[in-house]
């Protein structure tokens, strides 16, 4: 590897959004940054858009081609040809603070650990105004112990924050799912079994646009996509069994917590979304005994943290038409 990072974009129908998301990223003294356009079988003008910077910057932007298989599939196509020490993603409608990138890119030339964590914001495309988001506080700087460190977060660190060290991520085999809306959340947890050590920054880099009809947290498309939750759920629950029952106590539970909150997700803000029917109904009670079955730990952790679900169980799901109900006046 002779490059300090390699940032992979997604980039799946995104001629209207790809020219400001490489702009972003070119910065000065960017020799050693790699990024890689990930054409994910587009059918618009994307690709003629990053062949006019690959053509302008040779040997930092890339233009990868590739059949249709959904973020999951960039995601572990970058990491396969990845040339640089770090690694780090972008969505390619959504941009990085180019002076904040360019101080990353100086620590990443002077630092060695196995995960760099940097704020975020949250540009809310209807109102053009942006929200910071910080899961530390700003007295926790520097490098740590993961260990350590993880009980300081106030929330489950995502892809926004987080900067992986390549080898590692090749290191644990991380793949993630073809055809499979929301497998951001496996590319933010499975690595961090074998994070040891990690960097805290707060200067936030990635912009996350919000507002687009077409993005996959709109209500739309969590109730066409439900089922694409599901398969994540049943992936990082069965991933906690296989991988992290013999890791240190502090870990374990971070990575418990995150998974209980996915997939209590699941119901709430997926499947209490779909109409009021017998069959959607039964497609809840199958998915909460199928994490019963595949997770102990996670089902009974979802009642002690959600009360909706804990007085669905206890009602053999008979509240089940009242919750419903209640939940999508909450998204009117």
């Amino acid at each position: 590897m002779n490059k300090i990072l390699t940032v992979s974009i997604a980039a799946y129908n995104v001629q209207d959004y790809i020219d400001n998301a490489l702009k972003s990223l070119l910065v000065k003294n960017i020799d050693d940054l790699e990024i890689l356009v990930e054409d994910d079988g587009g059918k618009d003008n994307t690709a003629n858009i990053v062949k006019e910077y690959e053509k302008k910057y040779p040997g930092i932007v890339k233009l990868v081609h590739k059949e249709n298989g959904g973020y999951g599939s960039t995601i572990n196509k970058s990491i396969e040809i990845a040339q640089g020490k770090y690694f780090k993603q972008l969505d390619g409608d959504d941009w990085y603070d180019s002076e904040n990138f360019e101080k990353l890119l100086e620590l990443l030339r002077k630092i060695d650990t196995d995960c760099v964590y940097t704020s975020y914001k949250e540009f809310l495309e209807n109102s053009s105004e942006y929200n910071n988001k910080d899961f530390f506080e700003d007295k926790v700087n520097g490098k740590y112990d993961f260990e350590n460190i993880i009980t300081k977060t106030n929330h489950h660190l995502n892809m926004y924050t987080l900067c992986y060290k390549t080898e590692l991520l090749r290191k644990l085999n991380v793949k993630l799912l073809h055809k499979c809306l929301y497998t951001d959340t496996q590319y933010a947890l499975y690595p961090i079994v074998g994070v040891k050590d990690i960097y805290i920054t707060h200067e936030p880099i990635y912009i996350y646009r919000i507002g687009r009809k077409e993005q996959s947290v709109s209500i739309e498309s969590r109730k066409k996509h439900y089922e694409d939750s599901i398969k994540v759920s049943y992936e990082i629950n069965k991933y906690y069994q296989e991988k992290c029952l013999n890791i240190s106590d502090n870990v374990r539970s971070y990575i418990l917590n995150y998974i209980t909150q996915t997939t209590q997700g699941t119901i709430m803000d997926f499947l209490m979304l779909l109409p009021v029917r017998k069959k959607n109904l039964k497609i809840i009670r199958e998915f909460d005994e199928n994490i019963k079955m595949t997770n102990i730990e996670v089902y009974n952790e979802m009642a002690n943290k959600r009360k909706l679900i804990r007085y669905l169980r206890k009602s053999n799901y008979r509240l089940y038409v009242l919750i419903s109900i209640w939940h999508k006046m909450r998204f009117k």
